[in-house]
């Protein structure tokens, strides 16, 4: 059974896909037969997934391998959840057939069936339907070891009655249908041809319920392509009274239409698909969604095809003016920005003066825009008028002569427009001018690296010269490994470790950090030399702490404490995942295998009395410390959601959905944690993430280890992308908390309600309120995730700030010196998701 067990199968699946509000929705595969489902108050679509054919026979058909699912809450913003099901993991199916065609997915006591259609592996022809089962919409899927007795054909779909009582339908032989037992994977009627429908080719049933009607809907040819029609009847296998067509057939020909119609918070929608990303070759559909409607006598009204599609766009993201809702026709050309790469997207060309376009329903917010950025070119330049379909102008934007693309970035107006407006783009002058998108303010990425394999060069698009970025980052990093100001030391010709000046210790915090440094670099020798040393000296080889690092070290070796703490377990195992991606696994250090093993010998502490494993089992949450005292909370700068995909996609310990929860639980848990008006939290926290109230100056209040979250964060952005929104609003209620307080100005503690502390908490042998430039760095750097423009200040003051004593002689080479160095990776786009070298 367990080889037949399916889940996503990659970590770079579980993230926001390249979706808009748009059509198409999904832009970075091929989707078709688009079935929408609602559960738990999302929208969920289960598609096809066409690909280009690796056999002979079918280069010209349908090829279809798996399936993913899709979800979405605002039908704007859509992740994908990986496979569900593949034809090499099902029993029955032949695996070499690509016939994975239109599937189904329906809930009936809490359980998840999903129905699809393939070539079996007996030799048997034609087509049969399978069952796989979840216990959630987005799986693991277990594919049941036969198909369905008594169904032969393809496009299922299956109706749960409002009595309890379900149906399935399908196309083979005519249009048929029949009762489901209790089990939903057995019939328990015999087939029947459904009645009353239209002469004329037929596929793809959907069938629901409206106002206690049974609507039958299907895909039809009456002509030369297929149409969407539907009947309506009063009982579940009819007979139905044919009504008319919802969708009339495609204006460019593609021959294929498959659908799904589903109420999702009161309003209509009709998915089904179109091949707009393969003009030339209609076997390779996108999905689209647009909004329908019935009359007051529960009739459909016909649905038109728009490239808008259904959503509100939000005005601080890029738009694609390609999807407008309206056009001056003639003068305006939508044509691919690379036909080799139709995945890229579209743009539009504005052939001469007056040519427009209208972009309904943009979310402005209630904090005015500053500045509007388009991507364009521009051969012989010309002026771009942005404006309100009412008239209100946004911005007269000059544009340079250009055969390149470039962003041009303008101010608005100062009385800009605010809530959610039309938006109209007008030519004014120049000929030919083609543009990609165009945005509003700071116009964070929406795709991580995961997906995308791209990093943000923020000190670039500010204007600042590639070399001149590339030296600043060189020095910073020189400061730290060979400066004067150094906190790395070499010991003999094989080992090295990184000290905590002020405290005069070694840190297992800083020797991580040292690692994910030299992995990131590049530098094999410093990582190879910090792991010897951390390896010999703090290591537990054997005794209940087995696998551990004693968290604190002498720079003899010889321990201060022999605790762990969680932090450097964390930045251990990942930075060895990234070496074993870089530099191999069979050399003189098995990078992976000693990563698997720190996992290994913390996951095998469970049940133990007085150490715990890394991550809290209950909670899924990493703990402050794996023993009694601190498993029994944690630390929020600890909580690094991508780390743990890192281990998903390649730690290889038979883990990965574990640890994929625990990124979605880290996510969760920093939402809770974090203060809704300032964006502060505390430097420790329950596992709900309320205050701990102990009483003592350390825990409740943000201080040293605070600072980390901001940059814990803007890392997550950068390669998951996977709480978009929300650490988009993070980064501005904890940049404007600290611009209120004077960007030049701002302290480095204060209690989470942004009030001043009572009790100041030392570093090293002093003990002052500072603008500290760890602060500066890591504010800077959540930069990455912000949407309002006062961000590239704040990346202004950390390019500009000077890491020296300050003026009663406190110097933090460590902590201020390392947090800074990371600051710099992130916002030059340095720090890295470090792919195996066959990726």
């Amino acid at each position: 059974m367990k080889k037949f067990f399916v889940a996503a199968l990659s970590v770079m699946a579980l993230l926001p896909v390249t979706a808009e509000a748009q059509n198409p929705v999904i832009r970075d595969q091929f989707t078709a037969d688009p079935t929408a489902r609602v559960f738990n108050d999302k929208v969920y679509i289960y598609p096809s997934h066409d690909i280009p054919s690796p056999v002979e026979k079918l280069k010209e058909w349908f090829c279809m391998a798996d399936y993913h699912v899709f979800s979405s809450e605002n039908l704007t913003d859509w992740t994908d959840h990986g496979v569900i099901v593949s034809q090499d993991r099902v029993p029955w199916v032949d695996s070499g057939s690509y016939t994975m065609w239109a599937p189904d997915c329906v809930e009936k006591d809490g359980r998840y069936y999903f129905y699809f259609p393939a070539a079996a592996n007996d030799g048997s022809p034609g087509f049969h339907v399978g069952v796989a089962v979840a216990d959630s919409p987005e799986g693991p899927f277990r594919p049941m070891f036969r198909p369905i007795e008594g169904i032969g054909g393809i496009d299922p779909c299956v109706l749960v009655d409002d009595d309890g009582k379900s149906y399935i339908y399908w196309a083979g032989r005519g249009m048929q249908g029949a009762r489901l037992k209790d089990n939903m994977m057995e019939l328990d009627s015999e087939p029947v041809e459904i009645e009353g429908l239209p002469d004329g080719f037929k596929e793809g049933p959907f069938v629901f319920k409206h106002d206690g009607r049974y609507y039958y809907t299907f895909p039809w040819v009456r002509k030369n392509t297929e149409t969407l029609a539907y009947a309506v009847g009063d009982s579940p296998l009819g007979p139905f009274e044919f009504k008319g067509v919802i969708m009339d057939e495609s204006p460019v020909g593609c021959w294929t239409n498959h659908h799904s119609i589903v109420n999702y918070r009161g309003q209509w929608y009709l998915f089904y698909h179109h091949n707009d990303m393969s003009p030339d070759f209609d076997k390779n559909r996108s999905v689209r969604i647009d909004s329908l409607e019935f009359t007051p006598d529960g009739l459909i009204r016909k649905v038109v095809p728009t490239l808008r599609g259904v959503g509100i766009s939000d005005a601080r993201e890029r738009i694609q003016l390609d999807r407008y809702s309206a056009s001056s026709g003639k003068s305006l050309k939508v044509d691919f920005l690379d036909r080799k790469s139709p995945f890229d997207g579209w743009k539009c060309v504005f052939s001469g003066k007056g040519a427009w376009v209208r972009y309904n329903n943009v979310d402005f917010g209630t904090k005015p825009v500053a500045s509007v950025t388009m991507r364009v070119k521009a051969p012989s330049g010309g002026k771009m008028l942005v404006a309100t379909a009412d008239g209100k102008e946004i911005a007269l934007v000059g544009l340079p002569s250009t055969k390149e693309w470039i962003d041009v970035t303008h101010p608005v107006a100062a009385s800009t427009v605010e809530g959610v407006a039309d938006l109209v783009v007008t030519l004014k002058s120049g000929r030919n001018v083609e543009v990609d998108w165009i945005g509003f303010d700071a116009l964070p990425w929406k795709d991580g690296a995961f997906a995308s394999r791209r990093y943000r060069n923020l000190f670039v698009e500010m204007g600042y010269e590639p070399e001149a970025v590339k030296t600043k980052l060189d020095s910073i990093y020189k400061s730290i490994f060979s400066g004067p100001g150094k906190i790395y030391f070499e010991v003999g010709d094989s080992m090295a470790y990184i000290s905590d000046i002020k405290n005069h210790d070694v840190r297992t915090e800083g020797m991580s950090y040292g690692l994910m440094v030299a992995v990131q670099f590049d530098n094999k020798d410093m990582f190879d030399r910090l792991w010897r040393w951390g390896r010999r000296y703090m290591q537990h080889h054997d005794g209940e702490l087995e696998g551990y690092f004693a968290w604190s070290c002498k720079t003899d070796g010889s321990r201060n404490a022999a605790g762990p703490a969680s932090d450097g377990e964390l930045y251990y195992v990942t930075s060895l995942i990234f070496a074993a991606n870089r530099w191999g696994n069979d050399g003189e250090i098995r990078y992976l295998d000693e990563a698997r093993n720190i996992v290994d010998c913390a996951m095998k502490k469970a049940g133990h009395d007085r150490v715990a494993p890394l991550i809290s089992l209950e909670h899924k949450l990493i703990t402050f410390t794996p023993d009694r005292f601190g498993g029994s909370f944690t630390d929020p700068s600890y909580h690094v959601p991508a780390f743990y995909e890192v281990w998903a996609e390649w730690l290889g310990d038979g883990r990965s959905l574990f640890w994929r929860e625990c990124a979605e639980r880290s996510r969760e848990y920093l939402r809770s944690c974090i203060h809704p008006v300032t964006g502060l939290n505390p430097d420790y926290s329950a596992y709900d993430g309320s205050l701990l109230n102990r009483g003592g100056i350390i825990g409740d209040a943000f201080r040293f280890d605070s600072w980390r979250v901001p940059m814990n964060i803007a890392l997550d952005y950068s390669w998951s992308c996977a709480d978009r929104k929300w650490q988009q609003h993070y980064a501005g209620l904890i940049q404007d908390f600290l611009y209120s307080q004077g960007i030049d100005d701002f302290v480095d503690q204060y209690n989470v309600d942004g009030t001043p502390v009572e009790r100041i908490l030392g570093a090293g042998e002093h003990k002052a309120l500072r603008h500290s430039v760890g602060l500066v760095a890591t504010s800077a750097a959540v930069s990455l995730a912000a949407t309002d423009m006062k961000s590239r200040e704040f990346v202004k003051r950390l390019w500009d700030s000077r890491h020296e004593p300050y003026d009663d002689g406190y110097f933090d080479a460590y902590y201020d010196g390392l947090l800074r160095l990371f600051a710099f990776m992130h916002l030059s786009g340095n720090y890295r998701i470090i792919l195996p070298e066959n990726s």
